[in-house]
């Protein structure tokens, strides 16, 4: 019931050389609407269940609690499994290492988002982004909020982190819309990987030996009890935030905009009352997760929920079926900006919480903030096609076409 719909999304990938635009069914692994409704169903069953998932055997983990257990306990359920599909096409990264290994380079790496910086990121370039992209159709009065905001302000923002040159910011969206295809154009992902890997090599290069205030320049001086990241580590975490630096974030804000756009009464109090900006960013986070699964893999036998789970099972957290648990929410289906708090998943949890978390948070506190502070009246395109969420792996809005007042 789980697997993901094959070919429909291959048959939906941009059927040319190159990728010129912004695929969102491809992207997200299948046009799948609404899987909530299934997870529901299947959570009744047990909070854990033996499935085929992208064509494998696993344990799938449906409901919170549990979810929380896995992804808790990285000793019985290892991050390793990651390994698998990703080395090939971005290298050997922190999201397969357990233990101390991880703890240690996580910690290298971290150095690169300590929150003084992210701060002085926030001032100087998420603003000034959020507000340069609005200025190009703020005068139009109306826009696609996917395409031309959402994709656009979080590629930027890595890219100005990471310190590549205002030249090649195309370059950089290609790419990482390439990275983000991986599952319905693997050799094109590999091509983009090994080209991404040819162009870091010399700034990677030049930073160490002249550093500057961005993210190379921090992963070449990082250094804790004498540890440093080897040149192929900081290669891996650069090809790595190419996609997860600004997929994420995109889908984040896609569905932010969509949920508050669809919920006009919650649009306004949101608008009148600032302070709701964070509970908004944190329900979309719940109720349309931007990543859906966690892969983990069973260390020893052990049994879950009451279900045994063999050494070597690989056990998939589906994060979007955990977030949407009534027995943790009333009304999961529901988005409520009002909702009384709780911790969701949506940046998984336990040592591989996700690094970026607090960054796409920033960000989506920026963008949000931006668009209510210039588009007066926004509200959806009353002329345009009604927007919906759509994807298996992988969960956003196809568009967001919208009208405001023109400035």
């Amino acid at each position: 019931m789980f697997d993901p719909p094959g070919r429909r999304a291959e048959d939906a990938a941009v059927q040319q050389e190159g990728v010129a635009e912004l695929d969102v069914v491809a992207a997200n692994i299948g046009e799948v609407r609404d899987p909530y409704e299934d997870y529901a169903a299947a959570r009744r069953s047990g909070p854990v269940a033996r499935v085929t998932h992208f064509g494998a055997d696993v344990a799938m983990v449906y409901a919170a609690d549990v979810a929380e257990e896995v992804l808790g306990d990285s000793e019985t359920f290892s991050s390793r499994i990651n390994g698998t599909w990703m080395r090939p096409f971005l290298g050997r990264t922190i999201l397969e290492m357990d233990g101390v290994e991880h703890r240690t380079h996580r910690r290298l790496i971290s150095h690169a988002f300590r929150r003084s910086i992210l701060q002085q990121w926030e001032d100087e370039l998420m603003r000034p982004t959020a507000n340069e992209l609005i200025d190009r159709f703020a005068a139009r009065g109306r826009a696609e909020l996917v395409r031309e905001f959402a994709w656009e302000f979080p590629v930027r923002i890595i890219a100005k982190m990471v310190g590549v040159p205002l030249t090649d910011y195309s370059m950089w969206q290609q790419k990482a819309i390439e990275l983000e295809r991986t599952a319905v154009d693997f050799p094109g992902a590999i091509a983009a990987s090994q080209e991404l890997k040819g162009y870091f090599g010399p700034l990677v290069e030049e930073r160490r030996a002249d550093p500057q205030e961005d993210v190379i320049s921090m992963l070449t001086e990082a250094e804790i009890d004498g540890e440093r990241l080897d040149d192929d580590l900081i290669h891996s975490f650069l090809r790595l935030l190419v996609p997860a630096g600004a997929g994420t974030t995109y889908r984040l804000i896609g569905s932010l905009t969509f949920a508050l756009l669809t919920h006009p009464e919650q649009l306004d109090a949101v608008r009148e009352d600032r302070s709701l900006v964070p509970a908004a960013i944190e329900e979309a986070l719940r109720w349309e997760s931007p990543v859906q699964f966690a892969a983990r893999q069973a260390m020893r036998d052990v049994t879950l929920a009451g279900v045994d789970i063999p050494a070597r099972l690989p056990v998939t957290v589906a994060l979007g079926a955990a977030n949407h648990d009534d027995a943790r929410w009333e009304e999961p289906e529901r988005f409520d900006v009002g909702r009384e708090p709780k911790p969701h998943l949506a940046f998984a949890d336990g040592e591989h919480l996700c690094l970026g978390a607090h960054l796409a948070r920033m960000e989506a506190n920026v963008a949000l903030n931006a668009m209510l502070d210039r588009l007066d009246d926004l509200r959806l395109d009353p002329d345009a096609p009604k927007p919906f969420e759509v994807g298996f792996a992988f969960r956003s809005p196809t568009a967001v076409p919208v009208v405001f007042q023109a400035a």
